[in-house]
């Protein structure tokens, strides 16, 4: 097996980015279709930076972004090219101390998966129970009017995912709050983009929670935000979960011939490595 001197990457290092990029084209561009309320435009990139480290990460997050606007296919993907690089950034570090890797608390998993669920439910109510104004605009319901509407399916929610996370999920603690954190970074870093050079409208299914936001009466830049602070965290933690499980699932050998897994393993520290 070779591997390039600089980098010590090899051929099959080498092949997970294209393959990366692809995965982030192919993902995206069904959810942007489908008008839902999410990116799932990151799996790639997460994977890549969490097995390649933090610069391969942030190249394969901004080369996919451009790719697709190359292609024909997404004419505002590149713009993002930004948000995708810190979000490659993020998950190669992330990777390099082991967070795909290490066994974290169950208590912390149970939370992750409670906030996961409550989130995922937050969704699906929000679309279900939305209405159309005179002008056939969507309308979304706030939060607050959902809660107290139906607080038994949130609190149901919430429990189901405590129990998700702690008997099923165990261990992914430390990757879902990785998600979170890159999450809420994204959204820093994606909203005055959106605000400024789109007004708020991309043409994905998120830009009917900055109009909800707008109809509030936040401007326009607020509203960005606010909509990035609510489908991004979620979205990286379920971008995130999904590498987890796909690290998971792969035998020892394998990883091994990524630098970032051989780094995570380094710098365990004691930790205990979830065997596979």
């Amino acid at each position: 097996m070779t591997t390039t001197r600089r980098g010590g990457l090899n051929s099959t290092a080498l092949a997970l980015i294209p393959l990366a990029i692809a995965i982030n084209i192919a993902i995206g561009q069904l959810v942007s279709v489908l008008k839902l309320p999410l990116y799932l435009d990151s799996i790639g990139t997460v994977l890549t930076g969490a097995l390649l480290g933090p610069w391969v990460g942030l190249i394969t997050g901004a080369l996919a972004n451009i790719i697709w606007t190359l292609l024909g296919i997404n004419p505002v993907a590149w713009w993002f090219a930004p948000v995708a690089a810190v979000i490659g950034l993020i998950a190669g570090f992330a990777g390099r101390a082991g967070l795909f890797q290490r066994s974290s608390p169950r208590w912390l998993s149970a939370i992750i998966g409670g906030v996961f669920l409550f989130a995922l439910t937050l969704f699906i109510m929000l679309f279900i129970n939305q209405t159309t104004d005179a002008d056939g605009n969507q309308i979304l319901p706030s939060a607050g009017e959902l809660f107290a509407k139906q607080p038994i399916i949130f609190i149901g929610a919430l429990v189901a995912g405590l129990a998700l996370g702690y008997f099923v999920l165990k261990n992914a603690g430390y990757a879902g709050l990785a998600g979170l954190v890159t999450g809420v970074v994204a959204a820093i870093v994606s909203a005055p983009i959106a605000a400024y050079v789109f007004g708020g409208v991309t043409g994905g299914g998120t830009d009917a929670l900055v109009a909800a936001f707008r109809a509030s009466g936040a401007n326009i830049l607020a509203s960005a935000f606010a909509q990035g602070t609510v489908s991004d965290p979620f979205d990286k933690m379920t971008s995130y979960m999904i590498v987890y499980l796909i690290i998971q699932s792969l035998p020892q050998r394998l990883l091994q011939r990524f630098p970032n897994a051989r780094a995570a393993e380094r710098n365990a520290m004691g930790q205990p490595v979830i065997s596979r």
